[in-house]
């Protein structure tokens, strides 16, 4: 029996938003610290190199890529569960836009999103 999509993808949606809190959690911890080293009298450049040391760039994008990541996960959540409406429950785009709240358009994009992989097809066709 396969894993199901919906605690699949919530799963995956709660792992990319405890990676997203760590990330901006990271970001605080640096600049908590520069702001406790410039409350100290340090210069400019060694709070810019304090800040460096901790991770500097790749720390500052931290909680972009991270964000990235979270949003992707919700899509292919919402993705999924226009695969299950549609092709589980043989509702219509329209009617799948009407209950989600969105356009048939933007349901057709989703529906399209999840063919052929994601957790909504899950490696083989329960049909």
């Amino acid at each position: 029996m396969s894993e199901d999509w919906w605690i699949a993808s919530i799963d995956r949606i709660e792992a990319t938003a405890n990676d997203l809190e760590a990330a901006v959690e990271r970001v605080m911890d640096a600049l908590r610290e520069a702001r406790s080293r410039r409350l100290a009298g340090i210069g400019d450049v060694d709070v810019a190199k304090g800040l460096v040391a901790r991770g500097g760039r790749h720390t500052r994008l931290g909680p972009t890529v991270a964000f990235r990541e979270f949003e992707a996960a919700l899509t292919d959540c919402r993705a999924s569960m226009v695969r299950a409406l549609v092709d589980g429950d043989h509702m219509t785009f329209t009617e799948v836009g009407e209950l989600i709240g969105v356009s048939r358009q933007m349901v057709a994009r989703l529906y399209r999103r999840a063919e052929g992989s994601g957790p909504a097809t899950g490696g083989g066709n329960e049909n």
